[in-house]
């Protein structure tokens, strides 16, 4: 994933591992010692990568479930006067061992527990079974399916924030709903999947990104009250140009409410 995001050019990038296959890699890579449990990871790691983080804003993308995830928050501790957003994917449940279910779990809860006491500025949410749903894929080419949705969107959204839109009434979320999910709209029907969906959503925000076609048709207006209105949620949107022959919707959504292994999956 830091391989994909790195050849945008538009991010300075390292990966923390024990190993790499690729030694030729442009990315930048910090190994770290290999240790037996999650804990010795915890209790072990002492890596310092405060020399390496130049901007005051921090993105973080981890998988749960792995042994190193125990060596995040002794990372992330040098740098805790940055502003550190976190990434976490949920990895297919039914590929993980009973441990392995038990680790992602346990770190799961702990780090939106953290993000809802403000220690990290946000948490974004993806579950890997949501992403490969409805998508015809290979199993061999599932892993790269999942990594460029997530670096696509995450760039998107980078991309639509930093755009002056056509129009917008889009602000900052609350500061207690630090909760977060990414998620696509079908601009034709309206269709919505978040790619991790959220008990007790309290914001949302839509990005349209809009050829010059679709912002002279007359049911432009119309399409985007239906959307608002599909939840409870306070909603707002941004509309930006683009000179794509596609269009494309995006929504944020947040919540101050801690997501559990059970919520949506058991509905």
């Amino acid at each position: 994933m830091a391989e994909a995001l790195s050849a945008l050019d538009a991010y300075d990038c390292f990966a923390i591992d024990t190993f790499f296959e690729d030694k030729n890699s442009k990315l930048a890579q910090i190994q770290i010692d290999k240790h037996q449990t999650f804990k010795d990871y915890e209790d072990k790691t002492t890596l310092d990568i405060s020399a390496q983080i130049g901007d005051n804003n921090v993105h973080v993308f981890l998988f749960g479930g792995g042994k190193t995830t125990g060596a995040l928050l002794r990372i992330l501790e040098k740098i805790k006067n940055k502003k550190i957003s976190l990434h976490y994917i949920r990895p297919a449940r039914n590929f993980l061992s009973s441990r392995q279910v038990l680790r992602e779990n346990a770190s799961y809860g702990v780090l939106q527990e953290m993000t809802r006491s403000a220690i990290f500025e946000r948490i974004t949410l993806y579950d890997v079974d949501v992403i490969l749903e409805k998508a015809d894929v290979p199993f061999l080419e599932k892993n790269s399916f999942v990594i460029k949705t997530i670096v696509d969107t995450f760039h998107m959204m980078n991309y639509v924030k930093n755009t002056e839109g056509v129009f917008s009434n889009a602000e900052n979320p609350s500061e207690i709903n630090r909760i977060c999910s990414f998620g696509v709209v079908n601009p034709e029907n309206g269709e919505e999947i978040l790619y991790s969906p959220l008990d007790s959503c309290r914001e949302k925000c839509y990005y349209f990104i809009m050829n010059n076609d679709a912002l002279q048709s007359p049911g432009l207006v119309e399409k985007i009250n239906k959307q608002l209105k599909r939840d409870d949620a306070s909603c707002s949107f941004k509309i930006v140009e683009s000179q794509w022959d596609n269009n494309h919707v995006y929504v944020e959504a947040f919540t101050n409410v801690v997501q559990t292994s059970q919520n949506q999956t058991e509905k």
